[in-house]
Formats: structure tokens, sequence, C-alpha cells
């Protein structure tokens, strides 16, 4: 295949994936998210498997080409995800060394209807309240409250550790509140390069600067709904007078524009910062704060909800024993105590991490 055709398959394509020989994500982007929503950040090194449970390694055309050790192109492919039936033609090819086989890329587009495209692309939150897993007796009492307020219009300010579930809270909120059939919005402020930043909160207008064109910002693509501001402690000072007064006039203006377009969004942020020490050092807009802290919620860390430990860690033996095709019946007295007794820097995603590498390496049940 020549260089120019290769190249022209990125044009179109609605995901580009590429794993190592045991399918472990090297690298993704789909571009829609239109299967499992996930951030490309929290995907890297996952299993393709945990990625998309409903296929069977027969079933990836990326699994074809390493092990026929040839590209396979233009392959067909249909399937249904959650009663929606999608259709999509995958081009997938091996990636190989001296050593052999060590990975494959697939590049895929989807055959789904421009204006259904536009629906998925804007889909809804994923979780709602019965998904998050805890019988701690403060932190649900504290969730009924959370869940009553959510049905209102207020921004919600969600502050706890790295690891805690705050995202998994910020899809609650949404899911029962009054905007649950419209767009929910995610964007790990952190993740954004600050250069940049402000074309994507809130878009460009062609001719604005070299290469500009005119693009609706994530704002924009929030509008009738919620956008989920993680990490919002990550925004440049500069930057949070635009912000602010993007709440304040529910309006955004595109970079090159002299415009105000209105917009009707509600904003979830969160912080793994104290935000309020943050505005007393004079890193963080203290009227920008006090807008968005309309209805305050703390997630508490793993450390200060040792109960939870052991349901936390029965979810995910069963989670991983489907995934990693295991059959760990459960966990010993000995290491349960040795879970119950650390301190858990990263919370519950370091105990699903440490239960995820004890399950790949159990012999025993």
């Amino acid at each position: 295949m020549e260089n120019i055709e290769f190249k022209d398959l990125f044009y179109d394509s609605d995901l580009i994936l590429i794993i190592d020989k045991n399918g472990k994500v090297l690298y993704y982007n789909d571009y829609d998210d239109n299967l499992n929503m996930l951030k490309k950040e929290n995907v890297i090194g996952r299993s393709i498997f945990e990625l998309y449970p409903f296929f069977s390694r027969k079933d990836f055309t990326v699994f074809k080409a390493m092990d026929r050790k040839v590209p396979i192109l233009n392959e067909y492919q249909s399937f249904t995800v959650n009663g929606k039936k999608i259709n999509c033609v995958n081009n997938a090819f091996p990636l190989i060394n001296e050593t052999g086989v060590i990975g494959g890329i697939v590049i895929s587009v989807e055959l789904t209807s421009k204006s259904e495209k536009r629906k998925i692309k804007k889909a809804t939150s994923r979780y709602g309240f019965e998904d998050i897993i805890t019988v701690d007796p403060i932190f649900k009492k504290n969730l009924e409250i959370l869940k009553r307020v959510s049905k209102s219009d207020s921004n919600v300010l969600i502050m706890g550790e790295t690891g805690t579930g705050k995202e998994l809270i910020a899809h609650s909120i949404h899911s029962n509140s009054n905007r649950r059939n419209k767009p929910f919005v995610i964007q790990n402020c952190a993740a954004i390069p600050s250069t940049i930043m402000e074309s994507i909160l809130f878009g460009t207008s062609k001719g604005s600067f070299t290469g500009a064109i005119d693009k609706e910002g994530l704002f924009e693509s929030a509008n009738g709904g919620t956008i989920f501001l993680d990490e919002i402690n990550s925004i440049p000072y500069d930057l949070q007078s635009k912000l602010l007064r993007s709440l304040e006039n529910k309006s955004v203006m595109r970079i090159g524009e002299n415009f105000e377009r209105e917009i009707d969004i509600r904003i979830i942020a969160s912080a793994n910062e104290d935000l309020a020490k943050k505005v007393e050092h004079g890193e963080f807009r203290a009227d920008l704060f006090y807008r968005l802290n309309v209805i305050s919620f703390r997630v508490p860390p793993l450390r200060e909800r040792k109960d939870d430990i052991k349901v936390l860690v029965d979810y995910y033996i069963n989670h991983y024993n489907s995934i990693l095709n295991k059959n760990i019946l459960g966990i010993s007295k000995e290491a349960m105590k040795v879970l119950k007794n650390y301190e858990w820097k990263g919370n519950v995603r370091e105990l699903k991490n440490v239960i995820e590498y004890a399950l790949n390496f159990s012999e025993e049940e």
C-alpha cells in the first residue's frame, strides 16, 4: 500500500487504536466516543477486552491482521451496543519487527448517518447513583442529599483526592437531573495545554489565527445539558475571568468574534486541591470559586471509609474474573487485613489496580 493511501484513511476515521500483542492499549483516539465514552487518558494501559467486553478475540479485526501477519482492509462489521446497531468498516495492520508480531493498529470508520452520529456524540452520562459502591453510613447519607439537589440547575463543585471517583459522582448528578437526556460533556482541564485551552472551551472563528476554522467549543457542545470540568484547579488564572463571564452571562464568545452566543448549561466542576486555599494564595479567583461552589460535595478518601474496602474488593474480583477469564472466589483474611491497614493514597483507583494485578498473577482460587 502506498503511503498516501494509508494517510488518507485517517481523514474520515472515527477510531484509531494501537495495541500490543497481548491486547494492551498503547494508543487510543475515539473521535465520536460512541461505544464506551472513555477519555483516552483512562484507556492507555488497559486491555482491549475491557474496553469492548461484548467482543471475543475472534471478533477483532486487528487480531485477525496480527494472526495472519498481513493487513486486512475494508472489513465490514455490524454489532449492537445497548440496543443500538452500529455498522463500521475496519482497516487493520500488524506491527512487526525482527522478533515477530509485536502489536497492531486498527482504523475504523462508522457508517452511521451523520445526524445519528451527532446524537451519539453528545451522549448523556453512563452512570447513576446506584453505581456508587459504598456501605459507609455518612457517605451514603451525603449521597442521598446530593441526589435530591441534583434535580436543580445549580452549579456543583466536587472536591476530593485523586482516585476517589469524582467523575462517577458527576455522571450520577447529570443522570439524576432534569437535563439527563441532554448532552453531558467531559473535559479534564489538566489534560489541555494552556495555550489551546481557550479555543477548546469557547471555540474559534475562521481567520482568528493561522489555520483557525469556525468551530464550536465544549460549552456550545454542551448547550442544553451539563459540562463537567474535571480538575478545574488547573485552569490558568488569566482564563478564569472569561470562564466567570460565561457563567454570569450564560453566553460564550469564540476566539476572533465580537459577539456572544447564548448557552444554557449546568456546570459541574471538580478539584483535587483545596480551592479555598488557592483563593487565599491568589492562585484562583474568589468570584469564580463562589460561582462554582453553589453546591459543594466532598468525596471522602478510601482511608476514611475502610468498610468499603471489602465490598469494593468483591466487586473488582468479579469484574476482573470475567475480563481475565479467571475464577478467583475471594480473598484471604490475611490479605484483607493488609488491605485495610494500607493508607491508599491512590484511593479506589489504586485498589482497583491492585486487584487487577493480583488476579493476573494468582494461580489459586
